[in-house]
């Protein structure tokens, strides 16, 4: 029992593959159907048709060529406006960045004589000028 179906299958399994190698339908003729309306290839009627179609089609095309083209002009447009917006915000941004590298330099400055001032000032009331200990402490504010 189990022979024959092993043997069935293996027919069956043959024979699709017989059947996937058949060669494909002939090669369709050039004549005319009477339903064909002359679009799907270069025949005199093909040809009578195209010639009545022409200046529709030319039209058309023309049509939508302009419109293409104003599209285009517009999203080049657009594109330029875009860049110009991305070019000033990065600008904007440098200057930002420059600003805040300036006070932030500005107040490494300002600490930084701060410190000096206060350090001078440690010196001079350690060497005994009373007048450098009666002294505030410079602050940072002082030099801002």
């Amino acid at each position: 029992m189990k022979r024959i179906f092993l043997s069935a299958a293996a027919m069956i399994s043959l024979s699709g593959v017989a059947m996937a190698q058949t060669p494909p339908n002939p090669a369709p003729t050039n004549q005319e159907l009477p339903q064909d309306r002359g679009h799907d290839k270069h025949t005199a009627k093909h040809d009578a048709v195209d010639a009545a179609e022409k200046p529709a089609t030319q039209t058309l095309n023309a049509s939508s060529l302009a419109v293409d083209t104003a599209v285009e002009a517009q999203n080049q447009k657009q594109y330029a406006l875009d860049q110009a917006a991305y070019r000033a915000e990065v600008a904007a941004r440098k200057e930002l960045i420059a600003n805040d590298e300036a006070r932030y330099q500005a107040q490494t400055n300002a600490y930084a004589d701060a410190m000096a001032a206060w350090r001078a000032q440690v010196a001079a009331c350690k060497a005994g000028k009373t007048k450098a200990c009666d002294m505030p402490a410079p602050t940072f504010a002082q030099y801002y």
